[in-house]
């Protein structure tokens, strides 16, 4: 039976550890690595962790809690549990969410029937206790889906609810960054996919809260966007490098167009993004809403060109 390395930041959570925690511990799969990584949490979410972990021993004896001695944020702390993780297969979990208890064996059981380097499930989002909306994962081949996510918003940039062979991660270099806190997703996802063969399992195998309101994907804020440009500005530069890149690179402009329209709905500056944003869209569409969108004119109307745009380049893909 191979390893799973189940890969948990921490940080603030304690109101919902313990249903996570029970969540991974009774997983039927067997042989798995918990690696928690206690990013400086101020509550008693570690305290919490340790207590859970004391009723099921032989769990516990699969754990590892690293603890950083600053704050190094989210991309930091998954960054240092997959550095310190020793499994084959590697899958991140959000501390605030649940797994259902068939998760790792249904993940793992797809991988090693495909040989897939990655496998994704499909998720339910989690709401007052209960499991509400299904989203099964995309059914497309590589290259499309490839294409989906650099789009931004097709289908779900998602670092969690999927499996991931550990080597083929490390040995391309595909690591969360520190600094990227927000979309830190997609700072890692499109280029894992990129060097990876991709599998599905159209089952549940994750379920993501949305009653949580302090997560990252709940605020919104100047930090959190100059974070996801950061995240546009990494995955454009890999598309620019890689051999076959530029049969992406529309996909690519399209997303940098989206990040964008989210500073326009946000009503920030668009200076931030020159600040941040080195990269030049070469697609003629996306540069004219990029430009419509930076001068807050008529933002209605690059918002309908764009999404016009986004859904014919996909129609056809």
């Amino acid at each position: 039976m191979k390893k799973v390395s189940v890969l948990v930041p921490v940080y603030g959570v304690e109101k919902y550890i313990e249903e996570c925690a029970r969540s991974l511990f009774e997983q039927t799969y067997g042989n798995i690595e918990y690696v928690f990584v206690d990013d400086c949490s101020k509550d008693g979410s570690i305290a919490i962790l340790e207590r859970v972990a004391e009723e099921y021993p032989q769990r516990k004896s699969q754990t590892r809690i690293i603890r950083h001695d600053h704050n190094r944020g989210l991309g930091g702390a998954r960054l240092t549990a997959l550095q310190k993780a020793t499994g084959e297969y590697v899958t991140h979990v959000d501390s605030d969410d649940i797994l259902p208890l068939d998760a790792i064996a249904l993940l793992m059981a797809k991988a090693e029937e495909s040989g897939a380097d990655i496998v994704t499930g499909g998720y339910s989002e989690w709401r007052d206790g209960k499991a509400t909306r299904y989203a099964e994962p995309p059914q497309m081949g590589k290259e499309k889906y490839l294409k989906a996510l650099l789009c931004q918003n097709i289908v779900k940039n998602r670092i969690w609810g999927r499996l991931y062979r550990r080597e083929t991660l490390t040995e391309n270099g595909i690591y969360s960054v520190e600094g990227i806190d927000f979309s830190e997703d997609y700072a890692v996802v499109p280029r894992a996919v990129y060097h990876s063969r991709i599998a599905t399992v159209d089952k549940n195998v994750y379920y993501y809260r949305m009653d949580n309101n302090t997560s990252y994907t709940h605020t919104i804020s100047e930090k959190h966007l100059r974070s996801h440009l950061r995240a546009c500005q990494l995955v454009a530069d890999f598309f620019m490098t890689v051999a076959d890149g530029s049969k992406y690179r529309k996909a690519v402009d399209i997303g940098i167009a989206n990040a964008f329209r989210c500073l326009a709905d946000s009503n920030l500056d668009a200076a931030i993004a020159d600040e941040t944003l080195t990269y030049e869209p070469g697609d003629r569409i996306c540069r004219l809403c990029i430009s419509m969108l930076k001068k807050r004119r008529w933002v209605k109307t690059a918002d309908f060109i764009y999404l016009a745009y986004r859904r014919l380049y996909f129609s056809i893909v």
